[in-house]
């Protein structure tokens, strides 16, 4: 395997094959879904460097070793989709589902964190931003947009029926971002919500469990979050945690409004139970 090549070239290694080499080890489930190019960026060594590392250690190349590394991967990821099925007791399935649900977020945080990034500066750019969901979609769509209030720009989230579909692009207008959430179902009303934003020349993100939904395909840019669980039902784990970290990075871009609307909350609540009966 590669751990044991790495292990015995390693003293012999120059120091940039060495950095090389520490990150293979340290960071695998990354790797395993880099490119040569990326990889390089990643280590901050030149591509060829990768390749003649790869070289070094015994392999034909990077495409050879990328292939043992993948294969690493899959085992270790069905190896812990095995434990939770097989769980004996409740904190053992916990710990298990725990595992699983930290590989899919690093998987996620190497392939799509790019991505994730750019919506987010189209969001911090946005003059308002519309976000649509059905379904349990739906309910995630409105935390979001109540969430953000902070921001101090206009934030809707609207159902995609054909009535509130038509009003919302409709009151669109240039500088507008529309964000799209699909989670857990075909998502159609929504991708024909995309459609027509896109038609009016809006700009449009889609966060989905699915790339193969409508909404995805005709969005602007589309960012897919894993869904696959070892206990065989549908999964919003880590798509919740990607809408609370988006929601996080857009609020920490006004972070004294934040803080600001947070306190008048609190204080609005102290008031209250200052004026409840029995106080």
């Amino acid at each position: 395997m590669f751990q044991e090549r790495i292990e015995e070239h390693y003293a012999n290694l120059t120091p940039g094959f060495r950095r090389l080499a520490d990150f293979i080890l340290n960071q695998t489930l990354d790797v395993a879904f880099l490119t040569a190019t990326e990889l390089s960026r990643r280590v901050g060594i030149d591509p060829a460097t990768v390749v003649r590392f790869s070289q070094e250690i015994g392999y034909s190349g990077f495409r050879e070793l990328s292939r043992e590394i993948k294969a690493y991967v899959r085992g270790e990821i069905a190896q812990t989709y095995h434990k939770a099925v097989e769980a004996g007791n409740e904190e053992d399935l916990v710990q298990a589902l725990f595992a699983t649900k930290a590989q899919d977020l690093e998987q996620f945080a190497t392939t799509e964190a790019p991505h994730l990034a750019q919506a987010l500066k189209m969001l911090q750019d946005a003059g308002r931003i519309w976000i649509v969901g059905e379904f349990p979609s739906y309910d995630i769509a409105r935390y979001l947009a109540e969430s953000l209030v902070p921001l101090g720009i206009p934030v809707f989230h609207f159902a995609p029926s054909m009535v509130e579909v038509a009003k919302a692009t409709n009151d669109m207008q240039a500088g507008d971002v529309l964000l799209a959430l699909v989670f857990g179902t075909p998502g159609v009303d929504t991708g024909h919500a995309v459609k027509l934003a896109n038609a009016k020349g809006i700009p449009t993100v889609c966060i989905t469990d699915s790339g193969t939904t409508l909404a995805a395909r005709e969005a602007e840019m589309a960012i897919t979050t894993p869904s696959q669980s070892p206990l065989d039902i549908g999964s919003f784990a880590i798509s919740l945690l990607i809408v609370a970290t988006l929601k996080d990075a857009l609020l920490s871009s006004k972070k004294e409004a934040t803080l600001a609307h947070a306190a008048e909350v609190q204080s609005g609540l102290e008031a209250a139970r200052q004026e409840a009966p029995g106080n």
